[in-house]
Formats: C-alpha cells, sequence, structure tokens
C-alpha cells in the first residue's frame, strides 16, 4: 500500500502554519473550523481506506463532512473554505524516503499549493509503518478520530493551546493519577526486569501483551490508559519514533513524545519517559 501524499516535517508535530498575524489567523481558523466542511480524502478501496471511511461515518461530529477522492482533493485543495482530513507519509530532512503514515488535518488554501508540508497543519498523529501490510495499528484509526476532534475542541476553548505543540500533551502525565496503566515491556527501549518495572510504579501498573492493549481499546475500557507505540520498523538510524498514553474510553492523550533513533538511541519508551509517568503513581 502506498499513501497518496508526503509531508516533509520540520521539527514538531503540530505545526503553527500562520505566518503575519498568527494569533488572529489561528482563532479564525479553529473558530470558524465546525462551519466549514471537512473533506475526507478516500483514494481507494484498500482495506486501510475503507476502515478510515468507516471510523470518520462512526466517529466524526464535529463538522459537516465529505468524502472526496484524491482527484477532488487536486481540484479543490487551494479553496480556504475546505478542511481535509487525509493520510500521508511523512519525511524529515534527515530521512532518505518515508518511513512512518500519518494522520493530518489541513486547511486549504493557495499555500498547499506549494506543497502538503506548507499548508496550515492543524494537527498529525502518527498511525504505521510506511507499505505495512499489516492491519495491527489501523484499530488506531477510530481512536485518532476523536483525538484529532478533542483537539480542535481545546483549541476553540483555549487558543493558547495551538502555539504549544504536542508539549501541550507531555505535560499531562499528573493526570494519570487514579488512573489504570496497562503497559507492555516490549515497548521500552530498555532491558529491565517486570518486578523493577512494576515497582518504579510501586506497583500501581498492570504489565501485559499487546494484544490486551488492542482489546482495551476496542472495549473503551473505563478510566484506563495504554501505550501506543510507532516506530520506523528496524532501527532506522535517523528517523523517529512516538511515544503515546492514550485513554481508552475517552481517547484523551496524556503523553505524546517523539526521540531520534540512532546508535545509542533504540525506538521505545525511554527511562527518561517512564520516569516521567511513574511519578503520579508514585503517591
Amino acid at each position: 500500500m502506498r499513501s497518496i501524499f508526503m509531508m516533509l516535517f520540520m521539527a514538531v508535530m503540530f505545526v503553527s502554519g500562520y505566518a503575519q498575524n498568527p494569533i488572529k489567523e489561528t482563532r479564525e481558523t479553529f473558530e470558524s473550523f465546525g462551519s466549514k466542511t471537512t473533506k475526507v480524502v478516500i483514494p481507494s478501496t484498500s482495506l486501510a481506506d475503507l476502515m478510515f471511511r468507516d471510523a470518520v461515518e462512526r466517529g466524526w461530529r464535529i463538522s459537516p463532512f465529505e468524502f472526496c477522492t484524491m482527484e477532488e482533493y487536486e481540484e479543490i485543495k487551494h479553496n480556504p473554505n475546505y478542511f481535509f482530513l487525509l493520510r500521508v507519509e511523512g519525511k524529515f530532512r534527515s530521512e532518505l524516503e518515508p518511513k512512518i503514515e500519518y494522520i493530518t488535518l489541513i486547511k486549504g488554501g493557495p499555500e498547499v499549493r506549494r506543497g502538503l508540508y506548507s499548508s496550515k497543519d492543524l494537527i498529525t498523529l502518527p498511525l504505521q509503518l510506511v507499505d505495512s501490510e499489516e492491519t495491527t495499528h489501523l484499530h488506531l484509526l477510530p481512536v485518532y478520530i476523536d483525538v484529532i476532534q478533542n483537539h480542535i475542541y481545546e483549541v476553540q476553548s483555549d487558543l493558547a493551546l495551538a502555539f504549544k505543540g504536542n508539549t501541550i500533551y507531555s505535560d499531562r502525565v499528573e493526570e494519570l493519577k487514579g488512573k489504570e496503566l496497562l503497559f507492555s515491556i516490549d515497548y521500552l527501549n530498555y532491558s529491565v526486569s517486570e518486578n523493577r518495572f512494576m515497582s518504579s510504579f510501586l506497583n500501581n501498573v498492570k504489565v501485559v501483551d499487546e494484544k490486551e492493549i488492542e482489546k482495551a481499546l476496542e472495549e473503551s475500557r473505563k478510566n484506563t490508559v495504554v501505550p501506543l507505540l510507532i516506530t520506523p520498523g528496524e532501527d532506522h538510524r535517523g528517523s523517529y519514533c512516538y511515544k503515546i498514553l492514550v485513554g481508552t474510553d475517552d481517547h484523551r492523550l496524556y503523553f505524546f513524545r517523539r526521540h531520534k533513533i540512532s546508535r545509542w538511541l533504540s525506538s521505545g519508551f525511554t527511562r527518561e519517559d517512564i520516569r516521567k509517568i511513574s511519578v503520579p503513581f508514585q503517591f
């Protein structure tokens, strides 16, 4: 499977693409969101596209929406009266080719003609390995549909959040207190025994496998938080992996970080990540 677009990433996942009068333009963009149509780009009948379409049909509630083909997108992408929700391949400057596919929400406008990466990007989330023949991460599509809408609602309530990037989510670990955290040791980028890992949370964590994490998401398990790990496959130096914590019932983001993979730093949650995440469980 090949995604239909490629996005060149600069530095952050949530891009403030508002140059001349950022506060005014950003306010207008988010405040007008519910009154404008969101075009959802569905270029094929692949399993991923069909699941994407189904997730939108079942879960999109924040604005009117219509599905469109790639050809239709090309014709109307410069129209500022539309927003576009689509799957893209992401490529950082340090990468020779795209490694991860993303779900992105952008605002139409003349700048889109110069390339997707220069458009007004409201939110972008990592989904899966590019050209993945597996479907292990497609269950995240309904989750991401909610995450995207939650993000819009939050920015509409507090415009300052639009300029903080993904740090607004990495700073929310204190909200984990009182939640049941499920975690897989396989998501770590270092070796540790299960007992040692649990002790760092004062045993207030449940160690499970990836199937249990997926099951908790599918069941929308109450008051539960699970990790998501999106990697570029085999450890590609110079590429990025993403570490996320999300609520299984409210699809709220509690943690969002990424790091560049290097000779000294492999994919997965780092010791620093776990130290930060574990703090609310120690009191």
